[in-house]
């Protein structure tokens, strides 16, 4: 049981995106409401948890962001779209996609509408899509048409050999900080379409 990792929540502070909310600036707010960063933690707040999963929503997110805003590596809120090859309510899906939204503005029916044609956030996020591969999600920027299929595998994560003897919150911190500690291990990229 001493070979058990684990991590904090001020690690979880270091892991962090950047967003531009285009919307947020176009209402004159704040400069902190319009460009701010969003940590692993406020993730892990969000969702209510840490797990493999919600860690692999932020890692893909922060993938898909240096993948289609590679200049600023800067998530420009509402010019994502999402494609998720599974339904809302297989696996963890659903508390996957409430990250991407999240961080994204990326969203399914209950998404903003726009104002005068702008900052549409519905519509963003679709399940059931065609043409992505199972495991696999698809982030298209709408501006540039860059497309990037991003997957993410935390079954390589590895756990002590007594693991099954172990509370199984301890094993799963141990995985959460395992696959932190070299999350390119984990995730995958494959570009679909630049220009």
């Amino acid at each position: 049981m001493n070979n058990l990792k684990t991590i904090s929540s001020a690690e979880f502070e270091k892991f962090i995106i950047t967003i531009h909310e285009p919307f947020a600036e176009f209402l004159m707010a704040d400069q902190d409401e319009h460009e701010f960063k969003i940590s692993l933690l406020d993730v892990v707040r969000f969702a209510g948890h840490a797990c493999p999963a919600m860690v692999g929503a932020f890692l893909i997110s922060q993938k898909a962001i240096k993948e289609l805003f590679p200049e600023t590596s800067v998530c420009i809120r509402g010019q994502v779209a999402i494609e998720i090859p599974s339904s809302v309510t297989q696996g963890a899906t659903g508390p996957i996609s409430n990250v991407f939204s999240m961080i994204f503005g990326a969203w399914e029916r209950s998404g903003f509408g726009g104002l005068q044609g702008q900052f549409v956030r519905r519509g963003l996020l679709k399940y059931d899509a065609q043409g992505v591969a199972q495991g696999a999600f698809r982030f298209r920027n709408l501006k540039t048409g860059n497309t990037v299929d991003i997957s993410y595998d935390p079954s390589k994560a590895q756990v002590p050999d007594d693991a099954a003897s172990l509370p199984f919150q301890k094993v799963w911190r141990h995985k959460i900080t395992t696959i932190l500690e070299n999350p390119n291990d984990y995730i995958n990229s494959c570009s679909v379409n630049s220009k």
